[in-house]
């Protein structure tokens, strides 16, 4: 990689690294949507999907204005067509890491109602880095005084803030909610067996003092 010794150079630097990102992240959405059982996040994020696929675009439409040409245009977008990858020049490393963290939750034996909720965490981990990718991009860019561009990062800004929220909204209103009173069913009926097996012990070791323990308890409960 050339030396970055402008802080324009370091804008592309970083937009180049969140081509990347958005492309991973476009191959990475489907099998999120595939292992989700909510409808409405299933929705939130094929939503996302078709705004993800604009975003990338929205990346070419900044390199163009930043003065770089476009070349062999059988490609598609203008990384593509300068570095004939659908990636780019650059391999965002961080969005590798945060999408294979989210591939192991979808291998992983889990209960649909808490895997939904994995879901949202793995794509809010995935948001929160695109914020800050973003901002700073979107930082660099005003201070380059780089109008246009920066209107453009605070586009795509929003709206990972926009789906940020939805997420959170989703999670706090079904999907936590959901997954915590997915074992609520299993949970009773242990401490139901549980609760006959020790009565059935302590009628047989002690009768008398499992007849006198019982008002006992109960004076303690009226008492409270």
């Amino acid at each position: 990689m050339p030396a970055i010794e402008t802080l324009e150079e370091l804008l592309k630097h970083e937009l180049k690294d969140l081509y990347s990102a958005e492309t991973q992240i476009i191959d990475a959405l489907p099998d999120m949507i595939d292992g989700a059982k909510n409808a409405d996040l299933k929705k939130a994020l094929r939503d996302h999907l078709k705004v993800t696929k604009a975003q990338k675009d929205r990346l070419d439409k900044i390199q163009e204005l930043l003065g770089e040409e476009k070349q062999a245009p059988e490609r598609k977008g203008f990384f593509a067509n300068l570095f004939g990858s659908n990636e780019g020049e650059e391999h965002c490393k961080a969005m590798e890491g945060l999408i294979k963290e989210g591939n192991a939750l979808l291998e992983e034996d889990m209960d649909e109602d808490v895997m939904d909720a994995a879901i949202i965490a793995a794509a809010q981990k995935i948001e929160h880095y695109e914020i800050a990718s973003y901002g700073t991009a979107r930082a660099y860019a005003l201070e380059l005084k780089l109008g246009d561009i920066a209107k453009l990062l605070e586009q795509t800004l929003n709206e990972e803030y926009k789906a940020d929220d939805s997420l959170t909204k989703l999670a706090l209103s079904k999907v936590n909610i959901d997954a915590e009173n997915s074992d609520d069913a299993p949970v009773k009926t242990v401490k139901k067996a549980a609760s006959k097996t020790a009565g059935k012990s302590a009628k047989k070791s002690s009768p008398k003092k499992a007849k006198t323990s019982r008002p006992a308890a109960q004076k303690k409960i009226k008492s409270r």
